[in-house]
């Protein structure tokens, strides 16, 4: 396995992670919602009993929302664990592959909020956090790798 490469795609897959978040708390919102109690007055009282539809339906939507709250804990599990590595690393590290993967910045916005002149310089800082980075997610087994 190319440690290097899968760091960079858990970089890259920050932006992703946080829009599916929003989306997964805004279906987890419209789920509890459809599930509400209806008003009294939606009740046919002329069926004494209730249809094995019904119930299916409730088991579906309940599991469904089940799906959904274990899908939100586990992108946020995700996302905090990335945030904590990244954390770990140096200001200057930090910055740059904020800025690379997560903003998306021309390398030439990289360069300039890092005060660098060299667009080389930026790839080599990138490749220097990028590779730490991976340490610090993959542990010694990225060693082969950067």
């Amino acid at each position: 396995m190319n440690y290097f490469k899968a760091a960079e795609q858990v970089l890259a897959s920050v932006p992703t992670l946080k829009r599916a978040l929003e989306n997964l708390q805004k279906r987890e919102q419209r789920l509890i919602e459809q599930g509400k109690s209806r008003e009294p007055g939606a009740i046919d009282y002329s069926k004494p009993f209730t249809d094995s539809h019904f119930v299916s339906d409730t088991l579906n939507e309940l599991l469904e929302l089940s799906e959904c709250s274990r899908n939100i804990k586990e992108t946020e599990r995700t996302l905090a664990e990335i945030e904590g590595v990244l954390e770990q690393l140096s200001d200057e590290y930090k910055k740059c592959v904020i800025l690379w993967y997560v903003e998306k910045r021309p390398k030439e916005a990289i360069a300039e909020a890092l005060y660098i002149e060299s667009p080389t310089t930026v790839y080599n800082l990138r490749n220097k956090a990028v590779a730490e980075f991976a340490l610090l997610y993959y542990g010694a087994a990225a060693l082969s790798s950067i």
